[in-house]
């Protein structure tokens, strides 16, 4: 029993080591705002001029440039807000029911309840305004994905997007009250989430497939791309 004890302490050690370490190269700060952006997709609100920029996105797996990315966030009493502006010059928009939206280039969100994420979150969201969502848990000592359920729904999650010149928009809004009912707040304050920013980047190929980038912003260090792990989160922390 202690020797059971002792490798489990050891891995929670080890999955919060690389928590912290994510954390202190990934932290972005949701300011407050006294006045709802509109979600509508275009995300030409003027309220998210007062957002902080996000654009660290890059290609973990990849040694190319990736292509620009930015994520901006908000939150008033009501709810959280996002938007993704990315770059995109060969948009991949899947066709088969079963599948369209995880053949599509799309924007990613993961949220998770501890650091070693017994139980997390996603959110991805593509061209279309098509969500797939899920709720997901990770072995820490087999350090893999244990299980998917893809029915899971975000209780409130409002997304739009929208085609631009340069490649897509997606903003959406989740509920303050979802984020209590899942237990997501780190803090008693409520003022800190276990987060995850993600971009699948997709290219149609001549011969019918799809060349799959993945960007991330931070580096998980996996040799595989793998965004379901806690090396991919760092923290969202609200701000007044």
């Amino acid at each position: 029993m202690k020797k059971a004890f002792g490798i489990s302490a050891l891995v929670m050690a080890s999955a919060f080591s690389a928590h912290v370490a994510a954390e202190s190269v990934s932290n972005y700060q949701v300011q407050f705002t006294s006045q709802a952006p509109v979600i509508d997709g275009t995300g030409n609100d003027a309220v998210w001029q007062s957002a902080k920029t996000l654009t660290q996105f890059s290609f973990p797996w990849r040694t190319q440039m990736a292509p620009a990315t930015e994520f901006k966030a908000l939150w008033d009493t009501n709810a959280m807000y996002f938007r993704y502006r990315v770059e995109d010059k060969q948009l991949a928009v899947g066709t088969d029911p079963e599948r369209a939206i995880l053949d599509s280039d799309r924007v990613e969100i993961f949220l998770a309840k501890d650091v070693g994420l017994s139980q997390y979150y996603t959110m991805e969201i593509d061209a279309k305004s098509r969500v797939f969502s899920g709720k997901a848990a990770y072995d820490t000592a087999m350090k893999k994905r244990t299980a998917l359920d893809s029915t899971w729904q975000w209780p409130g999650l409002v997304a739009k997007a929208s085609l631009t010149e340069t490649g897509y928009v997606v903003e959406g809004s989740l509920p303050l009250k979802t984020l209590d009912a899942l237990g997501l707040w780190q803090d008693s304050a409520k003022t800190t989430l276990l987060c995850a920013l993600m971009r699948a980047e997709f290219t149609p190929q001549p011969n019918g497939k799809i060349d799959m980038g993945w960007m991330t912003w931070v580096d998980p260090n996996t040799p595989k791309p793998n965004f379901h792990n806690p090396g991919t989160f760092g923290t969202c922390t609200f701000t007044q």
